[in-house]
């Protein structure tokens, strides 16, 4: 089971270039609001048609540009889940699904509905159930047309906090035995972790290497996708030589090491920011001054902090002598008055990744 994209599609502000294969798999499209996300889904369903390319599903050429190829999107057999669920207003639950399988099986419906916790609502219009509902219901009429590839369109985002952890649950457990293409679209990185094997980030239109999610987020590899997966500290920096560089925001300069250079597979002209996540920062060495501790290495000085109180961490707001800010934190055990007390004028930086 395979599905192929490779298209180029001209926006409005820019131009729309995909290139990826899947197999039986759940891949996930991380990217900013208005990065060419939803386009990619509607450009694969038939909804859009690129400017060029070629789409196949299974072997099954759904689009080729210079063929001129275009299915029509009733007969690509893709599955199509929207984020407003696009259930048909003045139909009840059975005959939404029941119009998706292109015939009327009132027993083979009421088991899935049974299943799915949504027994005894066959004949309740879609404006009576709560949006968990209305998502389940849209799922299984997308699974009643038997589709060979499903797209889901950030399908959480409507959804209230407490209600989409337990709707991600339902949502793996009805993809349990669907053994084809899932390709997911979704801005939330903790959904993404969760749910998808492998991650591309889509930036102003130009999707990434699609890549292992947990080579995704440990790895990221341009300052989009260091943002995307919460690596919120970035600076431009000059190469002072192959091993040192400077971070022009921060003042400060970084030690580069021959692995760090052969991981992010760029050469040095290539690489333009640093980044740094918020807990890769040691921001507290009690009385012993970081500089001794660490050799003088990775240090960037600060002159002011501010403490935070977030829900499962403490955040430190750090001013430094030309007024640019870096961001730490620290798990939300530690005590607040204690790390007041032990903040130094100097942070160490322990990991930072080379970005492009």
């Amino acid at each position: 089971m395979s599905l192929i994209v490779k298209i180029k599609k001209q926006l409005d502000n820019f131009m729309l270039s995909v290139d990826m294969e899947l197999t039986d798999e759940v891949v996930s499209v991380i990217g900013m609001s208005g990065s060419g996300k939803s386009m990619t889904l509607k450009c694969i369903a038939g909804i859009e048609t690129p400017d060029s390319g070629f789409i196949s599903l299974n072997g099954r050429v759904l689009y080729d540009s210079k063929k001129r190829i275009n299915l029509h999107p009733g007969k690509r057999r893709v599955g199509y889940l929207f984020q407003d669920y696009a259930l048909f207003p003045t139909m009840t639950v059975m005959e939404n699904i029941c119009i998706a399988m292109g015939q009327r099986n009132e027993e083979k419906v009421k088991g899935w509905l049974k299943r799915y916790g949504l027994e005894g609502m066959a004949y309740t219009y879609p404006n009576h159930l709560s949006g968990g509902q209305r998502q389940r219901v849209a799922m299984l009429r997308m699974l009643a047309a038997n589709p060979e590839c499903i797209l889901l369109d950030e399908p959480f985002s409507a959804l209230d906090e407490h209600v989409k952890r337990s709707m991600e649950s339902e949502l793996m457990e009805m993809l349990t035995d669907f053994h084809n293409p899932v390709v997911f679209v979704s801005h939330n990185r903790d959904e993404v972790y969760r749910l998808a094997e492998r991650i591309g980030s889509m930036e102003s239109g130009v999707l990434s290497t699609v890549r292992d999610k947990k080579d995704f987020f440990m790895r990221p590899m341009s300052v989009e996708q260091a943002l995307l997966v919460g690596c919120n500290n970035i600076s431009e920096v000059k190469w002072q030589d192959k091993h040192h560089l400077l971070a022009v925001e921060w003042d400060s300069v970084f030690e580069v090491t021959d692995e760090q250079l052969e991981q992010t597979a760029m050469s040095m002209d290539g690489i333009s920011h640093i980044g740094v996540f918020p807990q890769d920062i040691i921001i507290s060495a009690g009385k012993t001054k970081t500089a001794l501790a660490y050799a003088d290495k990775n240090i960037i000085r600060i002159k002011d902090y501010k403490i935070i109180e977030e829900l499962k961490s403490w955040e430190i707001l750090c001013k430094l002598n030309n007024d640019s800010i870096i961001y730490a934190s620290l798990p939300r055990h530690t005590e607040a008055n204690m790390l007041s007390k032990n903040i130094n004028d100097e942070l160490y930086i322990k990991n930072f990744y080379l970005l492009g």
